[in-house]
């Protein structure tokens, strides 16, 4: 792995240059710069660090990923998407960096509140860089009827997306992002952000389907913070990437605030997914559900280390979370790791659950004495393992694409 003594510095004049390509104001400017600052003194992660022990990002090369960082922004600089309207006319969808001058005040006070470029190396990287970012405004009491679809596709060697979503008080919305990148041999960097503001009452619902190319180091933070009675389903999909690490954080912070955090990824060949997330219940009457599923082939991998935490001043409150992992072949691998933080001596409920093995030989044992053939009797025990998650995402179309795309992929042993 290259590390910050080794690795080449991002100048100044390349953060100016992309600024003014996107026309930026110099606020904007100015938290790019110093952004920059934190990533040319940080190092990257050390190994041996419980948070990244079981994740092995020794084969990324960032050296080369940062090599063509010159190249990348003159390509993004030319093809700005143009502020766009979303099914409803003040539902406001555009380019963050159009959006810092005609919402100023919003976008001057949410963008890196939650996601901050001081969190470590790759994370300043994206925040003196990012390349592709969207801002989603929904209104006071509006309710958005329709998806918002958002997709991202990584054509360079370095790819750094933001999303932001502010959602007012009483508003509803569906926000689904796709990523994708093709399955060149190079390697592909991506370092992304999704900050979500959840007003008093607002409903969110978030989901991202992850297809990076085989060769793709992806790395992302996905934090929310609820006021009160805001409620949050969040979703991830992981198929793609040969190693992809993605935080899920929410902050309940206001009462009565909720959450549903699901998770369905499917492994093959030698993919790695790091999930770490966090309940973190600071206001009384707070509610969490989290429900992460995995099937892993060949010699894939999974890491998930969840915490839920409910702090002093979050009594009454309720968290539960569970872990699934299912093991193809002998060779796969998870490591489900709950961690439960609590404070507070009057709450409802808090629980957890993790486990990790193969398909149950008698369920498979009784398809096939009824007929059905042994490769359509593994295919419907992965389908029925994954089905919970797939039941719970809010998009019916959604659902179904995710449940047709599992069942292609899942390879069938004799």
């Amino acid at each position: 792995m290259t590390t910050s003594a080794n690795a080449p510095s991002i100048t100044e004049e390349i953060v100016r240059q992309l600024s003014a390509l996107k026309d930026e104001p110099d606020w904007l400017l100015e938290r790019r710069l110093s952004a920059l600052r934190a990533f040319n003194t940080m190092e990257m992660p050390n190994p041996l660090d419980e948070e990244w022990r079981r994740t092995d990002i020794s084969g990324l090369d960032l050296g080369a990923a940062l090599s063509d960082v010159e190249g990348e922004i003159d390509a993004t600089g030319m093809v700005f998407p143009a502020p766009q309207e979303g099914a409803k006319p003040r539902l406001v969808y555009m380019d963050i960096a159009i959006a810092a001058r005609e919402h100023r005040d919003l976008v001057e006070s949410h963008l890196h509140s939650l996601v901050r470029p001081s969190e470590w190396k790759l994370q300043a990287l994206q925040g003196a860089l990012w390349n592709t970012g969207t801002f989603i405004y929904v209104p006071r009491g509006f309710d958005v009827e329709l998806p918002v679809m958002h997709v991202l596709e990584a054509r360079r060697s370095a790819y750094f997306p933001h999303l932001l979503i502010v959602a007012e008080a009483g508003s509803s919305v569906t926000i689904v992002q796709e990523t994708r990148s093709s399955d060149a041999t190079a390697q592909t960097l991506v370092s992304g952000a999704v900050e979500i503001i959840a007003g008093p009452d607002a409903n969110v619902r978030f989901v991202e389907v992850q297809r990076w190319g085989e060769s793709a180091y992806a790395f992302s933070t996905v934090r929310a913070r609820l006021d009160r009675g805001a409620s949050l389903t969040a979703g991830l999909i992981g198929l793609g990437s040969r190693l992809s690490r993605t935080k899920l954080e929410v902050d309940l912070v206001g009462e009565g605030a909720s959450t549903e955090l699901l998770g369905l990824s499917l492994g093959k060949g030698k993919q790695h997914f790091d999930y770490t997330t966090l309940q973190n219940h600071v206001a009384p009457h707070t509610s969490s559900d989290l429900l992460f599923k995995a099937a892993l082939d060949d010699q894939a991998s999974e890491v998930w280390y969840g915490t839920v935490r409910i702090q002093k001043g979050a009594s009454q409150s309720e968290a539960n979370q569970t872990s699934r992992n299912l093991l193809l072949s002998d060779h796969a691998k998870a490591a489900p790791i709950p961690v439960l933080e609590i404070e507070a001596y009057d709450i409802l409920r808090c629980s957890h659950g993790a486990s990790a093995g193969p398909l149950d030989e008698e369920q498979r044992f009784y398809l096939e004495s009824r007929g059905i053939p042994p490769a359509e009797a593994e295919r419907l025990l992965v389908e029925a393992f994954f089905r919970e998650v797939i039941d719970r995402l809010p998009v019916e179309s959604l659902r179904e694409s995710v449940a047709a795309t599992l069942m292609e992929s899942v390879e069938v042993h004799s």
